[in-house]
């Protein structure tokens, strides 16, 4: 079974369009998001509509998980955003119909797929607390809440891979795009943002997993920025917004 894991779409319509499309092209059996599908960018509403037409769905509902930003659009708090953010989010919260704020307030916090995956959007340590995994000592607290063999995650937009052996402490950073999953370890992989990016590398990123041939792969996908920023100028919000796309940080 392959996967396709997407994260922090932030209204930005061009670089979820993109993605898709290339996602297509990976012949994945699923898509799943870990959250912040609004926020930021200047297409909120289009971009609910999308990843819900796109995201495998069983009988719980749709495999997406709730970010700050979607809990902020839909009725959250939202006095810890910088104000930039803060300003964005009631943007959006305006731009959304009765419906899409709904489904955002009721996203889960956390899902787990297939005995093997677990989906979460900042951290497993306390996911209702927004912390962030940006650190080795991060990484290893996170470790120790959960327990599935891997753990996707997104919310710094700065995407990585890291390793712990299921019998040994040490916490090892994957510098590879692409690895092989083996047995005797677990994973923690943040999949990086599909719509603002802060890594220094502008294009879109999205994480693909295959449960069968135990691989994991992350891509990254070139889309129409200057669009996505001029957007988000004509519709009122800060420049700062529209630079970050420019510059992926």
């Amino acid at each position: 079974m392959r996967i396709a894991v997407l994260s922090d779409i932030h209204g930005n319509l061009e670089a979820l369009e993109a993605t898709l499309q290339d996602v297509r092209l990976k012949v994945c059996d699923r898509i799943v998001c870990l959250g912040d599908v609004v926020g930021y960018g200047a297409n909120p509403q289009e971009c609910v509509d999308l990843v819900r037409s796109v995201v495998w769905t069983d009988e719980t509902g749709e495999y997406v998980v709730k970010g700050n930003h979607d809990d902020a659009a839909s009725g959250g708090d939202d006095s810890y955003f910088n104000r930039d953010a803060q300003r964005a989010v009631r943007w959006t919260k305006d731009q959304l119909d009765p419906d899409s704020r709904r489904w955002l307030s009721q996203l889960p916090m956390d899902l787990r797929m297939e005995d093997r995956v677990y989906l979460v959007h900042s951290s497993p340590l306390e996911p209702r607390h927004w912390n962030y995994v940006v650190s080795m000592p991060d990484a290893y607290i996170a470790f120790q809440h959960f327990t599935e063999q891997i753990c996707f995650i997104g919310h710094s937009h700065v995407p990585f891979h890291v390793a712990k052996h299921r019998y040994e402490d040490e916490v090892l950073v994957e510098p590879d795009n692409s690895l092989k999953i083996l047995d005797e370890y677990r994973y923690l992989s943040n999949v990086g943002s599909v719509g603002q990016p802060r890594d220094g590398d502008a294009r879109a990123s999205y994480v693909v997993v295959d449960l069968a041939q135990n691989t994991l792969d992350r891509y990254r996908v070139d889309y129409d920025r200057d669009l996505a920023a001029e957007k988000i100028r004509n519709a009122g919000l800060p420049e700062f917004l529209a630079d970050r796309i420019l510059r992926g940080r």
